[in-house]
């Protein structure tokens, strides 16, 4: 399954990375994606590359975007996490005001919620555990125990997760411990497991047929 910089290089190119992007890019995966990094080699793959191309916007994200407007809050997270009051105050408001991103993540992240789903205990955890790397590991608990699974202090030290070398070995290891190979080829299971719903399931679908085609071109 090991496949040179040059290689993946052609295959982020085909599933749609930018040029830039993809040339930066290449030679982290071929460092870190080797024989045994996935237990079923490239199926995995075929359905991993396309859940962080797209929960990334193509590799070129590796933090969060809570840039919402209220509406958006309330459609995406609910009145349960966020009230309509607190969305009117902390989103973003064309001409007016613009998103507390901050004040976001703590109020969609927090509480008993957070605490809950995410190991989010301290005030400003919601912000400090934001989305990093790729996949968008998510809280608390998610940074301990992929840090623990990759040797990695990510409690302490969070923007690893931003860094491309670090934040590709996490996602590997996050995928190795949350997807079973039973799932691999049931793009919408996997969504539902990566993203929570099936938020982009259409074009993770379409990623997914680049995918498996450009890793066929380019076999290991």
């Amino acid at each position: 399954m090991s496949r040179t910089a040059a290689q993946w290089l052609r295959i982020l190119l085909a599933c749609g990375v930018a040029s830039a992007t993809a040339e930066r890019w290449a030679a982290v995966f071929a460092d870190e994606i080797e024989d045994g990094s996935f237990s079923k080699g490239d199926a995995d793959v075929a359905d991993f590359l396309p859940n962080i191309l797209h929960e990334s916007m193509m590799l070129e994200r590796m933090e969060e975007n809570l840039n919402y407007t209220p509406e958006g809050l309330l459609a995406t997270f609910g009145a349960a996490r966020i009230t309509p009051a607190q969305a009117q105050a902390v989103g973003r408001i064309s001409g007016k005001q613009a998103a507390d991103q901050r004040s976001i993540a703590i109020i969609v992240y927090g509480g008993e919620w957070g605490r809950r789903k995410l190991g989010n205990i301290a005030p400003d955890d919601g912000w400090t555990f934001r989305g990093r790397s790729p996949i968008q590991i998510t809280g608390r608990a998610n940074y301990e125990r992929v840090g623990g699974l990759i040797g990695q202090n990510l409690v302490g030290i969070p923007d690893l997760l931003s860094q491309p070398r670090f934040a590709l070995d996490a996602c590997i290891a996050w995928w190795e411990d949350r997807i079973p190979d039973a799932m691999l080829g049931e793009t919408t299971a996997i969504r539902k497991r990566v993203n929570g719903g099936t938020l982009g399931l259409a074009e993770v679908q379409a990623l997914t047929l680049k995918a498996k085609a450009a890793l066929e071109a380019n076999h290991a």
